[in-house]
């Protein structure tokens, strides 16, 4: 890292303390680079990951859909409800298949965007082939 107020390069980093205070300090050069108080904190449980997406407002929404196999075909399908929900903008998403037993599709989004409710876009959901379980919930801190 260079400097207290400017990156130069790809990449910035700093190592964090966990610790029971539930508390995390970010140096103000890094809130500056963002360009925002508020973010996004993300755990790739597979690869015990931390990401974080910088925000415009709080409000985020998760959504998990258990599936049976994750293919070309289903994602075709969830991106034509997504696209026909208004929901073009999603700030993560991943597919995963954990011990080749159970398969997720998972993402964070601003509901602000769709022009549908959350409750039709789950039913879209819920009936899309090869969908086990669907789950939306709000993120909160």
């Amino acid at each position: 890292m260079s400097g207290d107020s400017e990156y130069e390069g790809a990449t910035a980093g700093k190592v964090l303390v966990f610790d029971d205070s539930k508390t995390v300090a970010f140096p103000a050069a890094f809130k500056a680079a963002m360009g925002t108080s508020k973010g996004l904190m993300v755990l790739v449980l597979k690869d015990r990951l931390i990401k974080i997406f910088p925000l415009d407002s709080n409000e985020v929404t998760f959504l998990s859909l258990e599936i049976g196999k994750l293919t070309n075909d289903f994602l075709t399908k969830l991106s034509q409800i997504f696209k026909k929900s208004g929901l073009v903008d999603l700030l993560f998403s991943t597919g995963v298949c954990l011990r080749g037993t159970r398969c997720f599709y998972e993402c964070y989004f601003s509901a602000k965007q769709l022009n549908t409710s959350l409750d039709d876009l789950k039913s879209a959901l819920t009936v899309l082939n090869g969908v086990k379980k669907v789950r939306v919930e709000d993120v909160t801190k």
